[in-house]
């Protein structure tokens, strides 16, 4: 299977996920925050700094949704944070290394 369709297979799936949360939490701030962290375990940190912005326009400022909304800033965070660690693990492993004994060689 060629990536691309590989990355349409992963989108329609996502996106069937986020549907399921919408139908199984329906319409709360909640939900919003559910979906948020789902796009951040996905990787698409954008798509959910994106809706954490709209679940704060959506829901107003009241005390449950700053919580929710600080909340969903810092889960987005340490995800980011774990995903460059790793990325940055997996480079420096694949990485060759140079030392004294293959300089005289």
């Amino acid at each position: 299977m060629q990536p691309n369709q590989l990355m349409d297979i992963s989108q329609a799936g996502l996106q069937l996920a986020i549907q399921e949360i919408k139908e199984e939490m329906f319409d709360t701030p909640q939900c919003d925050y559910t979906i948020a962290k789902l796009l951040s375990h996905c990787g698409q940190f954008a798509a959910a700094e994106r809706h954490i912005d709209d679940m704060l326009l959506k829901w107003g400022a009241s005390p449950d949704v700053i919580d929710l909304t600080e909340q969903a800033y810092a889960d987005m965070a340490a995800l980011s944070a774990h995903t460059a660690a790793q990325a940055t693990l997996h480079i420096a492993q694949r990485t060759p290394t140079f030392t004294q004994s293959s300089a005289v060689a």
